[in-house]
């Protein structure tokens, strides 16, 4: 296996795992505490960002909402092609602003705008905090 389907190859895998954690998660039902999971984790998200071989973030654009992100939540995973759909995590700043700047991010919000992705040109996969999807904006008055 040459050394770019060998990347490819963890890439599904490790997309493919993040998409069973997610589905845990989610899918969990216990009869005594319902879906517990999601209560005590607070999400059934877990926010990523890709990153291309030049180095850059994979972004992506909402043609409807009029927004660019960044940031990500893995919907599926055709592992025979090695390709992924992601649903696009609105990202906000401390204002309620949209933001693509990392040290800016307060909040991602899921969105249902779902995008197919080739994973040939992405080299890395960075996780992101899940409770950035369950920040609330404290916005204080100036004095």
């Amino acid at each position: 296996m040459n050394n770019e389907n060998t990347k490819k190859h963890f890439l599904c895998e490790a997309l493919y795992d993040i998409k069973a954690l997610q589905d845990i998660i989610k899918d969990f039902h216990s009869k005594y505490f319902g879906q517990l999971l999601v209560k005590i984790v607070g999400s059934d998200t877990i926010p990523f960002f890709l990153i291309r071989h030049d180095g850059t973030h994979l972004r992506l654009m909402d043609t409807v909402k009029q927004f660019e992100t960044e940031f990500f939540r893995i919907e599926s995973i055709d592992r025979e092609q090695c390709r992924g759909t992601v649903s696009l995590l609105r990202a906000y700043d401390y204002r309620g602003h949209d933001t693509n700047l990392m040290a800016e991010v307060i909040r991602l919000e899921r969105t249902s705008s779902e995008k197919s992705i080739e994973l040939s040109g992405i080299s890395a996969i960075q996780l992101l905090n899940p409770d950035m999807l369950k920040k609330k904006f404290i916005i204080e008055p100036k004095e």
